[in-house]
């Protein structure tokens, strides 16, 4: 199967119906179309961008992912998503360590959070929230490595230096 726009494939995610696959200048879907074993491709979108492999996560129905500029939103098509701290964010991003960039859900919540390494930093620090049921942002400074949604677990779990933590456990931040 071959996708004409873009040079390398970044990421790709299981979305409801079909499977999201990015580009390094495209967004793709592609569906089971029959047997045996074929699959077809449609080009969803050209001109975005996707901050790396693991930017992009599917919640309550929906994929969000980070670009290289902008928060993206895939729910039938292919959208912009409104940041009201776009800028707080990517001018604090390191573009040079932007690779490490990561994204989780917190679906109890109704959150997508996006780790990412903030300027001066070689390790990812900051992470950005956008809550899609009340449409808002916030942001701040936490260390992760690693998360991993409500699935198995009732609450989300993340790593940080080889010590886990059960978020939405408990009264505090520890």
């Amino acid at each position: 199967l071959k996708l004409s726009i873009g040079s390398e494939i970044i990421n790709a995610v299981q979305a409801s119906q079909e499977i999201l696959v990015w580009t390094d200048a495209a967004l793709y879907a592609l569906q089971y179309v029959g047997a045996p074993i074929v699959w077809g491709s449609q080009l969803l979108a050209d001109n975005v961008s996707i901050a790396s492999q693991n930017s992009a996560v599917f919640a309550a129905g929906v994929t969000y992912w980070m670009g290289l500029d902008s928060f993206y939103v895939y729910d039938g098509r292919v959208s912009v998503l409104p940041c009201s701290v776009k800028r707080h964010v990517f001018r604090d991003l390191n573009s040079e360590q932007r690779e490490q960039s990561f994204a989780g859900s917190n679906e109890a919540f109704s959150e997508v959070w996006w780790f990412y390494p903030s300027t001066g930093s070689t390790t990812v620090d900051k992470y950005v929230v956008y809550n899609y049921e009340q449409n808002i942002w916030y942001y701040g400074n936490l260390s992760r490595d690693f998360w991993l949604g409500q699935s198995v677990f009732n609450v989300p779990l993340a790593v940080s230096n080889g010590a886990i933590f059960e978020h939405e456990n408990g009264y505090d931040d520890t």
